[in-house]
């Protein structure tokens, strides 16, 4: 383990999604200066941007009147981020389980379940007013990433979407479902979404895809995935979304799939 001195930093912020990208950024340096590689370092990251949108979002439901607390505990053995907003509280024991089979297709709930799964300890305490969670991760050894970009081709009647960026909330969401609903109102009713571009998925994210998955179903066609990058066939993987999509990681045998 690489040597280094204890660090700690406070944050309080109001109750907007630049204050995600803040507790985001943040988590992501402290998260590198432990010494974490670069897979652990993408997954701290996404479980502190989720405790931050929980916090903004849910919880103080974007108030001006309310703050989002951070703060990030650095020593030789452990990271320690606590994450706490002013709203009316709510209990963890009583999220429905977004493993369960009729779940699965919610496009929302997984936040706390991928806390869960990343992180070494999760602890939620209820404050007066508001709700503070915190995650450990205990310490083994001492990417830039822009809006998302979407192009458009058409492969032997197939819509293949080459993805490039990543996909959270208030940004790369928003312009993947936009995209898929500008795709079947102009007929296109085969779409493969290629992921190889795509590094960094948040839960929201996932809920955009679950959400595009389902529409283009629901209108008589296939949505597919292509050439997922280890980070987001992870959370597929620990989300159980595996089961539900056709994945491939080659192109020609993805677009002969399609019916």
């Amino acid at each position: 383990m690489t040597e280094m001195k204890a660090e700690n930093v406070s944050l309080e912020l109001p109750s907007v999604l630049g204050s995600v990208d803040t507790v985001e950024q943040t988590a992501e340096g402290f998260a590198q200066r432990a010494g974490f590689d670069e897979d652990e370092v993408s997954q701290i990251t996404l479980v502190c941007r989720e405790a931050a949108v929980n916090a903004v979002v849910h919880g103080n439901k974007y108030s001006v009147e309310k703050r989002v607390l951070a703060s990030f505990d650095l020593t030789p053995k452990t990271l320690t981020i606590r994450i706490a907003d002013e709203g009316s509280g709510f209990d963890p024991e009583k999220l429905a389980d977004p493993l369960a089979a009729e779940n699965l297709l919610r496009t929302s709930g997984r936040g706390v379940f991928l806390m869960r799964a990343i992180m070494d300890e999760v602890h939620f305490r209820q404050l007066s007013p508001g709700t503070e969670i915190t995650l450990t991760k205990h310490r083994t050894i001492g990417e830039a990433r822009g809006d998302m970009d979407i192009k458009n081709r058409q492969v032997d009647g197939v819509l293949v979407m080459d993805l490039g960026g990543k996909i959270t909330m208030g940004e790369g969401s928003g312009q993947l479902r936009s995209a898929i609903q500008d795709a079947l109102a102009a007929g296109s009713k085969k779409i493969l979404v290629n992921l190889g571009g795509v590094g960094y998925v948040d839960s929201s994210g996932l809920g955009e895809l679950v959400g595009g998955y389902t529409t283009v179903k629901n209108a008589g066609g296939e949505l597919k995935l292509l050439s997922l990058t280890k980070k987001v066939k992870d959370l597929l993987v620990i989300t159980k979304l595996l089961t539900v999509f056709d994945t491939y990681d080659d192109e020609k045998t993805a677009i002969a799939s399609f019916s």
